[in-house]
């Protein structure tokens, strides 16, 4: 059964992952939906995600304020690894982050026709990890700009309330910042290109989608 895995990129369930849920997804504020997520200004049940010939298809279920893929408002939508659902206060991202590592090779890949340098570079990268029998790209990161290399520091341990409330409003800035860009950027149906090429917007919405983990991370710490 297809399923589909959902990371909540802003509004106040931020942070959170919906890994491989099978399909179909109800999303809304109601405790029927698969998936409930706290905003007022979204839907009892907003919008749903089915599979139609290993497709993931959105539908909007005639929600009040309506729901926006890529920066489009719409209403059905083939979805992919990579897009941004906003509905409400809530931005989603779609896929994990191997997941939207395959669709950057993908496309990666057949621009290599066109004989640019960085598609060609991308081409070795997967021949390199067609011989070592990987179906992620280990060295993808060097595609998407060093905007965290070798990703993102450990959380500091033993953090005081005062440092844990600094260090959240520092997240907050950094976190802003991308929204910011990513809320001016509109990627229309049948296009791989937004305002930037397609690995660096990819490579600010993982960066986006793990600071939001951080944050739920410290304001939500596990128990002792």
């Amino acid at each position: 059964m297809p399923s589909v895995t959902l990371r909540v990129l802003h509004g106040a369930d931020r942070g959170k992952v919906y890994s491989a849920v099978p399909t179909p997804v109800t999303i809304g504020r109601e405790e029927g939906n698969t998936i409930q997520l706290n905003d007022e200004r979204i839907s009892r049940y907003h919008l749903k995600l089915q599979a139609d010939n290993q497709k993931i298809v959105l539908t909007d279920l005639d929600s009040t304020n309506g729901t926006k893929v890529n920066g489009e408002e719409i209403h059905v939508r083939i979805l992919r690894d990579g897009d941004m659902i906003a509905l409400g206060r809530s931005v989603l991202l779609v896929g994990s982050h191997s997941d939207i590592d395959r669709r950057i090779a993908e496309i990666a890949s057949k621009d290599s026709g066109n004989g640019s340098e960085r598609a060609k570079a991308m081409q070795r990268r997967l021949e390199r990890a067609a011989e070592h029998h990987s179906d992620v790209i280990e060295d993808l990161g060097e595609a998407r700009l060093p905007l965290l290399p070798g990703g993102p520091p450990p959380l500091p341990e033993h953090l005081s309330p005062a440092q844990s409330a600094e260090l959240c409003e520092l997240l907050d800035y950094v976190q802003a910042v991308l929204r910011e860009t990513a809320d001016g950027a509109v990627m229309r149906p049948g296009h791989e290109k937004v305002e930037i090429d397609f690995a660096p917007w990819q490579g600010l919405l993982d960066l986006q989608a793990r600071l939001a983990e951080l944050l739920r991370q410290i304001a939500e710490p596990p128990p002792d």
